[in-house]
């Protein structure tokens, strides 16, 4: 097993190299890993390309061809003018967008949050003569950060099966329905407000955004009986999403139903369908899953664990056992999945908090806000591809673009957390 991890470790490292390089496509990277990984024996094909099945992927297939139909009516830029106005600035382009992101990610994902919107983000740049890149990432870092921040969705009942982690391994579950709202709002508040305020006037302007979005403006090709039946097949598959995330149903079965229907009532074309359902962010999200899986298979994750230990060096400085979580969980979550990160040090920091006599509180919400801090990579998150791709950024912009947001984060997070939840 010990080649198995070592090449698995090689790998990983492979990737982040190739992709620094900015010489290679990130779903061509993620393909290679993924290949590299069944052709070595280390993962089974069922464990390679389990993502293809992965509820993630079909709900973000699923929405790009609803967003799709809805793209095709009339509804995004009339909505798009109503919202924000032809002729505002990039700041006040930048709220409107950030108040859109808040109201959908009280009830949905960063993902589905950002696929419903990505057509009207383009909508409103195309009419206001602005390029793309400006906003597609700062909108992508908001997603992140605020999905689940309010606790009226599928999240809710989280805090209870955070407790029982933290039971089973000796401790005393402290967690209640607000204290990851109240741990985390302060944090959201402060990378919106450095993402509506400062981030978008460092971001980069790339002139494809000028080039896609220049092309001549197309009348809807729908009757007005099709645009009608379009808006009511979004309308109805948000609500569904709702719905779902509140009873804790199935969220993919909505965008399903509302991409069959958009075919059925040839809104979208069967032709239409394969350009238009995300394959380019699916490759990437199907690439880079096996990598957290071989980590796993592997005891890479271990290992990792285990270099956390040997950071932490018997110190028990509360500020810096909450700086080392928070960094490591918030730098690895730029290359591995945010799930595969908590899960992977959320027992640590349980464990790290028992043997000191600490509330395990604070360590948690440390690795689960340094999990979901992914903002400085595609490999991030799936949030963070869509951002990736949609605005047409190389790696190291969009490294540079999700920097600033991070030291926010991390200098909020050192304030904020150990007043509120001492150790």
């Amino acid at each position: 097993m010990a080649w198995q991890m070592y090449f698995t470790f090689f790998t990983f490292f492979l990737v982040i190299i190739l992709l620094s390089s900015g010489k290679f496509r990130i779903a061509t990277v993620a393909m290679m890993a993924a290949i590299i990984l069944e052709a070595s024996g280390i993962l089974t094909f069922k464990e390679t390309w389990s993502g293809l099945t992965n509820s993630s992927v079909i709900l973000m297939a699923s929405m790009f061809l609803v967003a799709h139909g809805l793209s095709k009516t009339s509804l995004i830029s009339k909505l798009s003018r109503s919202m924000i106005k032809p002729g505002a600035s990039d700041t006040k382009i930048m709220f409107g967008f950030f108040i859109m992101i808040f109201l959908l990610t009280c009830f949905t994902n960063g993902t589905t949050t950002l696929t419903i919107l990505i057509p009207l983000i383009i909508t409103v740049c195309k009419e206001n003569d602005r390029p793309v890149s400006k906003f597609m990432q700062s909108c992508a870092i908001i997603a992140q950060v605020w999905a689940g921040l309010i606790p009226l969705g599928g999240n809710a009942g989280g805090y209870n099966m955070i407790n029982q982690v933290i039971t089973e391994l000796g401790g005393t579950g402290e967690f209640t329905f607000f204290t990851q709202m109240i741990a985390k709002l302060p944090i959201g508040i402060a990378v919106a407000a450095g993402a509506v305020l400062v981030n978008h006037r460092f971001a980069p302007v790339i002139e494809a955004d000028y080039v896609a979005e220049a092309k001549e403006e197309k009348k809807s090709s729908l009757s007005a009986k099709q645009e009608k039946t379009a808006i009511i097949i979004f309308v109805l598959t948000i609500a569904g999403l709702v719905f779902m995330s509140l009873t804790g149903g199935d969220n993919v079965v909505p965008p399903l139903i509302g991409a069959l229907a958009m075919v059925l009532f040839g809104i979208i074309g069967p032709r239409e369908v394969p350009n238009h359902m995300g394959l380019t962010v699916i490759m990437i999200q199907v690439g880079m899953l096996p990598l957290a899986t071989a980590l796993a298979k592997t005891g890479g994750d271990k290992v990792i664990g285990n270099i956390v230990n040997a950071l932490l060096g018997g110190s028990d400085n509360k500020y810096f056992v909450l700086f080392v979580f928070f960094a490591v969980t918030s730098v690895l979550t730029q290359f591995m999945s945010n799930s595969a990160v908590n899960n992977i040090f959320r027992p640590i920091a349980v464990i790290t908090a028992i043997t000191n006599g600490w509330s395990a509180t604070a360590l948690v919400l440390a690795v689960l806000i340094g999990s979901n801090c992914a903002m400085c990579t595609p490999m991030a998150s799936t949030v963070t591809v869509l951002g990736y791709e949609h605005g047409k950024y190389n790696t190291k912009q969009y490294w540079l673009g999700g920097l600033f947001c991070w030291l926010i984060y991390l200098i909020v997070f050192m304030i904020w957390i150990p007043f509120m939840f001492p150790l």
